[in-house]
């Protein structure tokens, strides 16, 4: 390779060379660019494929700019070398020279090693493979680094995945030559680190064993399958394959013998000693007595920085307490006095149960003399099967009795019950799977007392023994930044404290996850803290991070993955289902929809995983933890089919647009799409307008996920209706930027889909939330692109809402001119669409116009209109807006009673009905009619609201009542003002239609461009 050329290595660290020169590729996520645009190898990737690459399901909204920024980036960085990054109109491409990636390397020297054996030069091809398996890049260790390490993304994740298995291939087929080359020896030096590294490998093991038997070195074989037996039972609970259990045979039909053989052999030829029976069960065998009866104390060491907790240390160590303050209690676990002797400390896995249990066991050791007993049921256990109870039965028996144990299962229950009766004792069932794991150990009777730890809600021992329940929830965000001070360093935390409360919430502010980070920042592996949160921040392989290598008990997704595996198969899937919900928080009504079930089911599922603390259970509905959510969508990924998956999200798509259009069949405007009837999931009924809206309130941390969700996995359709139903509750509520961004997302669904109508609809949206923002000349253009878009269709009713709501926005900024004819034309087009909906909006446009231009009798004419228009619709947010108007020009004729009239009907709309805008264009309205009273201190009240709640929304407005307040200062001392220049209107709403007498003159006000009520049916 000429030495100016590019050369890129993927097969370890991420680097790219010209010359002898190292470039500097960036930052992680500039890396994670330029590495998959390198091993695409010439081929064009797209903006989204690098989007879906690098930032997953978690792509925020700005991941496109921040592609252009990191494609801008490597371009620097590749400069003088012949511009081998290009692009298009869809994506970008990086052209390397021949020889110019190490994958492709290893791909020509792997396929020249097989032609050369195939022509029977094994020279050749042992020295092919080598050179391709040379091109991992070495660790410090000797062995092959990491493939790409440090880099975030789907993308990077599956190449590793993908260069493993390439590089195991390539070993196995180099061992094979060997071995037919005749050179065992080399083969098994090869193999032996491999097969470390892959200990479930049973190919590679016999590889392996074959080497070391040809070498002569058969205890060596026989050890490496005694090994892989152990493992595979151990862990996974299998059997070696019949091809290894074949080999070992021939091992042993060779006349070879292993040491461990042999001394089972022994040990079965040895004579049985005296009186022994030898069959006889260790359980049930006597016990030998000690010389002096042993005082149980088998508590665990507490955790040395165990933090917080208060409240539920209380809860425990007060109900030992008052179970201990009775004398002997009745056989419920009760004391005599009722308080129960059993605590259940409950929830989700690395909340900390067993840490709370044992800081109360090691506080309460002291009140009972006769002992404290810890039992872990292994009830979640990844490497042993569950405790059984008479496994548990003949250790709390073996703790407490020196005599024998019996044989029968009921006979040690009695035993039990009997020992303990008299004593007081502390007994710890740790990590039970169910109630009644847990029920034949409680004591029957006495003054002992019991902690149970569970995932499980333990329902059973609450009902049938009145046990007190203690349910964990995650640390609080200053108990979670204390375990971090305790476990990192307070000087480090100190130094980071933004980048440690990162950590802590993308912990979920889990003990268990919070001790792993912790750990992951002290051994060295992350330079600083704000590293790991980077790393963390990745939602795809946030799992990765929090784990302690080769420890999976120390593993976040580890212990998840124990509560998942005992699920029954419905439950288990409708909790991967579930997992792919991208909300906060959801109902049982959509939870019917995603999973399509029946009510009961749905509800049953919900309660199972609620039960075992894989979801919680709120007010409104359930969620997940982050944490849990993250695990739940992996083993979605690997338990459903990708087109079920989209199935689910599409239903429960569909059941929120169900939902949000029962806003239009009272107004009876025509829906811009069709709906499926009838509908296959019952979406939820709201009595009126302001129930709607209060529920998309209350619903929209789950709508704006489920938008971009649904644009994400190609639910076109689903994300523009969505972002265009979600109208009223942006122009009621405010957040102005959220709504320009979700209707953008629309668009660009609408674009995706080739619906002109739909763009329209949205251009006409995004006309008003522009207008909003008081970005007039955004609005102007974005209304006339949807104006261009409607040329040949023939939609009359949707051009009425664009027009009106161009002439509003022109009016508001005080292009009077240009508005008057847009107005007419509304008017004109209103008149016919028969619709009291688009008569209201028109004439509250034609009101509020007039009102602009200081003809107050034309604004009260048209205004007096419009409100029976719009009450006819029962549309009750253009109520409020043409009432504001309404006031506002009674306010212009100094008529202060009929204009405070209007303004507090307007008010007590907008506040019943959520809507924050224009209950603050409201307030400032009744400001304006009290400084004209000369009553200064109500007016400055009011405004100084008015002021709260426009500055909450962003809203223009903020401005004006800024300025109000401050001429306030300058009226005289008797309230009486200096000087009265005309004020204008208080603003209101939009636009509307219908038979009117023939009055026009100009057009509407930015806070009103009507609400779009776009139509038509596809």
């Amino acid at each position: 390779m000429d030495d100016g050329r590019l050369r890129v290595e993927t097969l370890g660290p991420l680097r790219a060379y010209a010359a002898d020169r190292e470039i500097a590729l960036g930052p992680p996520k500039q890396r994670a660019v330029f590495a998959m645009l390198a091993l695409r190898d010439g081929r064009e990737v797209s903006r989204d494929r690098l989007v879906d690459g690098i930032w997953g399901e978690a792509a925020p909204t700005t991941a496109v700019g921040s592609l252009h920024t990191y494609v801008s980036g490597l371009r620097r960085a590749l400069a003088g070398l012949g511009e081998p990054l290009v692009s298009s109109g869809t994506g970008y491409a990086l052209r390397l020279p021949p020889g110019g990636l190490d994958v492709a390397e290893v791909e020509r020297l792997a396929a020249r090693a097989r032609a050369d054996a195939a022509a029977g030069d094994r020279e050749a091809a042992l020295a092919a493979f080598d050179a391709a398996l040379a091109q991992w890049r070495p660790g410090p260790d000797g062995t092959a680094g990491t493939v790409l390490g440090g880099l975030p993304g789907a993308f990077a994740a599956e190449h590793r995945t993908w260069a493993a298995g390439l590089r195991l291939r390539l070993v196995r087929e180099h061992a094979e030559l060997l071995l037919d080359a005749g050179r065992p020896a080399a083969a098994a030096d090869r193999l032996r680190a491999h097969a470390a590294a892959h200990p479930y490998d049973e190919g590679l093991r016999a590889l392996l064993i074959t080497a070391l038997s040809r070498s002569g070195r058969t205890a060596d074989a026989l050890t490496q399958y005694h090994d892989l037996r152990t493992r595979l039972a151990d862990d996974l609970g299998l059997d070696p394959s019949a091809e290894l259990r074949a080999l070992f045979a021939s091992l042993l039909s060779a006349g070879a013998e292993h040491p461990r053989e042999a001394e089972h052999r022994r040990e079965a030829d040895r004579p049985r000693e005296a009186g022994r029976p030898q069959d006889a069960d260790p359980e049930s065998a006597p016990a030998a007595a000690p010389a002096a009866p042993v005082r149980p104390a088998q508590l665990p060491r507490g955790v040395p920085d165990f933090v917080g907790r208060e409240d539920a240390v209380r809860q425990v160590l007060e109900t030992a307490r008052a179970a201990g303050s009775g004398t002997d209690g009745d056989t419920d676990g009760h004391a005599d006095d009722g308080s129960p002797r059993i605590v259940m400390a409950v929830g989700v896995g690395g909340v900390g149960k067993t840490a709370l249990a044992v800081r109360c066991a090691h506080l309460l050791a002291p009140a009972y003399p006769d002992g404290q007993v810890y039992v872990n049921l292994r009830g979640f256990d990844p490497k042993r099967p569950a405790r059984s109870p008479a496994d548990a039965l003949h250790h709390l028996l073996t703790s407490a009795h020196p005599g024998a144990v019996p044989a029968d299962h009921e006979q040690r229950v009695a035993l039990w019950r009997s020992i303990v009766r008299d004593k007081r004792m502390l007994i710890v069932l740790d990590n039970a799977e169910s109630a009644d794991q847990v029920e034949d150990l409680l004591p029957g009777d006495g003054p002992s007392f019991v902690i149970v730890t569970s995932r499980n809600r333990l329902s059973g021992l609450a009902v049938r023994y009145g046990a007190r329940r203690v349910t964990l929830s995650p640390l609080t965000a200053d108990e979670s930044l204390a375990m971090l001070r305790a476990a990192i360093g307070d000087s480090r935390v100190g130094a980071e404290l933004p980048a440690a409360r990162r950590i802590a919430e993308l912990c979920d502010r889990l003990p268990l996850a919070l001790r792993i980070a912790s750990e992951q920042v002290t051994a060295g592996s992350q330079a600083r803290i704000a590293d790991l949160a980077a790393e963390l921040e990745d939602v795809r392989y946030r799992l990765d991070a929090l784990q302690i290598p080769d420890d999976e008990l120390y593993s976040v997704r580890g212990v998840l993955s124990w509560s998942y595996a005992r699920l029954d198969d419905r439950t288990a899937h409708a909790f991967r289902t579930l997992g792919l919900f991208p909300g906060v928080n959801i109902r049982a009504e959509a939870a019917i929809a995603l999973l399509d079930v029946p009510p009961q089911a749905a509800t049953a599922a919900l309660r199972n995983l609620a039960a075992q603390h894989l979801m919680e259970a709120t007010g409104t509905g359930y969620w997940m933890h982050d944490l849990t959510r993250i695990y739940a969508e992996e083993v979605a990924r690997d338990g459903e089919p990708p087109q079920v998956r989209k199935a689910a999200l599409r239903r429960v798509l569909h059941w929120y647009v169900r939902t949000l259009t029962q806003d239009y069949k009272s107004t009876k405007v025509k829906l811009p799409f069709t709906l499926e009837e009838p509908a296959p999931h019952a979406p939820l009924r709201f009595a009126d307008q302001k129930e709607l809206v209060a529920w998309c309130v209350q619903e929209w941390d789950n709508l704006a996920p489920l938008l971009r969700t649904a644009q994400r996995v190609g639910c076109h359709d689903e994300a523009w209706q969505l972002a265009y139903l979600l109208f009223d509750y942006f122009y009621a509520a405010g957040q102005t930027r959220d709504w320009v961004e979700v209707l953008r997302l629309g668009m660009r669904s609408a674009e995706m889909t080739g619906d002109r109508q739909a763009q329209a609809v949205l251009l006409n949206h995004l006309g008003v939330a522009y207008s909003r923002l008081g970005d007039n000349d955004a609005a102007v253009r974005e209304l006339r692109r949807g104006l261009r878009l409607l040329e040949d269709l023939g939609d009359d009713v949707l051009r009425t809402s664009l027009l009106g709501n161009l002439a509003s926005v022109l009016r508001e900024a005080k292009d009077y001119r240009a508005a008057l004819p847009y107005a007419g034309q509304a008017l004109d087009l209103a008149r016919r669409s028969g619709l009291d909906y688009y008569e209201a909006g028109v004439l509250d446009v034609l009101c509020e116009l007039h009102a602009e231009l200081g003809e107050f009798e034309d604004a009260l004419w048209y205004g007096t209109y419009g409100l029976t228009a719009a009450r006819r619709c029962g549309n009750v947010l253009l109520e409020a807006n043409i009432l504001l108007n309404l006031g506002g020009a009674e306010h212009g004729l100094a008529h202060a009673e009929k204009a405070s009239r209007y303004f507090q009907d307007a008010l007590a709309l907008c506040e019943s009905g959520g809507d924050h805008y224009h209950e603050a264009l409201t307030l400032f309205g009744l400001a304006k009619v009290a400084r004209a009273g000369s009553d200064v201190p109500a007016a400055r009240g009011l405004a100084t609201r008015a002021l709260r709640r426009l500055k909450a929304l962003g809203a223009e407005e903020t401005a004006d009542v800024t300025l109000f307040l401050r001429s306030l200062d300058e009226d005289g001392a008797d309230g009486t003002r200096q000087q009265a220049p005309r004020e204008r209107p208080v603003r209101g709403r939009a636009l509307p239609e219908q038979a009117v007498p023939a009055r026009v003159t100009a057009g509407p006000r930015r806070s009103g461009p009507y609400r779009p009520a776009d139509p038509v049916a596809r």
